[in-house]
């Protein structure tokens, strides 16, 4: 509370006692989304709950990674740092920071604003302030008094979303009028109304009540606490996992693969026609572009399963990720009602196998028009017996046998199969 105060009396000071104009008062507005959205993305990835509604089956590009269990500690005094909060990361600080704020600056742009060199400084200024108070409200609640423990990565992006909806909506009815008529009690009037705003949003955040913005897009409330994998007890009884070269060029085929099956493909379709014109350092811009994201289909891949060992107890397999020490998926051999062997081009290349247990269980996400209250969100579903991928083993049927000897049906050598990791995702 004393924080929301502190960074909202920014404002009424600046129009009181700096002769703050509108123009720098909705400027400040702006600086306020811009410093809420910076601290946004350092909240990311320390959220402990997981997403209610992941990116689902079939994602190939981040799906994978999102599913991913486990922590990283960091020194310090910081929390754990999630790696399955890096997809969401990522789409934030390239895509939807970015949009967020040309939306606030089109809207600013609206009001007619005449920035003169007082004026920018007036703005920094006060927005610098707006820094630090967001600042000293993100450190105190949610590091210091343990908010991370309460959000996914997905449920922190909310805020910042809501103030932008508040503010641009200010400044897109009240703006042109407050600049025509430039009075120090319709200002302090305005800045009463964005106080207004964030008592309520602070109050719905501790209270059951849901909103509109609640119930089309969710809270912490619905996001999904996290149940580990539960482990036999004793040691396996046979382990495998791929080769580290095998492993890097697994990551390096479905990178180049992604590129020219996904909707990337268009990128070299725009470098060619630049090409054929006459444009050809132009191309490049395409053709880096291609390569980000084959570069981060490949790292995720990488990371999703590359460090993954595969330890069968019996009559249970777990995928076990060894860089994080974290199981990340179970798999009982009674639910097993399928089994295939394949190869792809990395198994042909090493002369390893896939194999692929299905269980009958659909992975696909929920679809519904709101999100549901949070006593009737679904739990972590980490102990379900989803389908479950092992990747260029030597002998597929060493597995087959460690696994109880369930019957195999045989894929055709050439047959190439698109692999996913532990949990189902690819």
């Amino acid at each position: 509370m004393l924080a929301v105060l502190a960074s909202n009396a920014v404002a009424p000071v600046g129009v009181l006692f700096l002769g703050w104009s509108p123009t720098v008062l909705f400027g400040v507005f702006v600086a306020e989304i811009a410093a809420v959205l910076c601290w946004t993305l350092v909240k990311i990835p320390f959220a402990a709950k997981r997403p209610n509604n992941a990116i689902g089956d079939g994602d190939r590009l981040f799906g994978a990674l999102q599913a991913k269990r486990g922590s990283v500690s960091l020194p310090g005094p910081l929390p754990p740092c999630y790696p399955r909060n890096v997809p969401t990361f990522l789409i934030a600080a390239f895509l939807l920071v970015p949009v967020e704020l040309g939306v606030a600056f089109g809207t600013f742009s609206l009001t007619g604003p005449v920035v003169t060199d007082e004026v920018a400084g007036q703005i920094l200024l006060g927005g610098a302030s707006v820094f630090v108070g967001r600042g000293v409200e993100t450190v105190t609640g949610y590091f210091a008094a343990g908010g991370y423990r309460d959000h996914s990565a997905r449920s922190v992006l909310l805020p910042p979303f809501k103030l932008l909806f508040a503010v641009g909506l200010l400044m897109f009815v009240v703006g042109p009028f407050a600049v025509e008529i430039e009075n120090d009690a319709f200002l302090v009037a305005l800045v009463g109304l964005k106080l207004l705003y964030d008592l309520r949003a602070l109050q719905l955040e501790r209270s059951e009540k849901r909103g509109i913005f609640y119930r089309l897009y969710g809270s912490e409330e619905t996001e999904i606490e996290p149940v580990p994998v539960e482990v036999p007890a004793g040691a396996p009884t046979y382990r495998t996992t791929p080769a580290r070269v095998v492993a890097l060029s697994d990551a390096v085929y479905r990178s180049l693969r992604y590129t020219v099956t996904s909707g990337v493909l268009w990128c070299y379709g725009v470098a060619a026609a630049l090409v054929v014109f006459g444009a050809g350092t132009l191309a490049l811009a395409p053709l880096t572009l291609a390569g980000a994201f084959g570069t981060v289909r490949g790292a995720s891949r990488c990371l999703a399963y590359g460090p993954v060992e595969f330890r069968c107890y019996g009559d249970v397999l777990v995928a076990h990720d060894v860089l994080l020490d974290e199981p990340q998926a179970r798999l009982e051999r009674g639910a097993v009602t399928d089994i295939s062997v394949s190869t792809d081009a990395v198994d042909r290349l090493f002369g390893t196998e896939t194999i692929r247990f299905e269980t009958g269980i659909d992975t696909g996400p929920d679809v519904q028009l709101t999100v549901p209250d949070p006593e009737e969100v679904n739990t972590d579903d980490a102990n379900a017996n989803h389908p479950m991928t092992v990747p260029h083993v030597e002998d597929a049927m060493a597995v087959r046998d460690a696994f109880g000897g369930v019957d195999v049906a045989e894929a055709e050598p050439e047959t190439e199969v698109e692999t996913t990791v532990p949990s189902g995702d690819d």
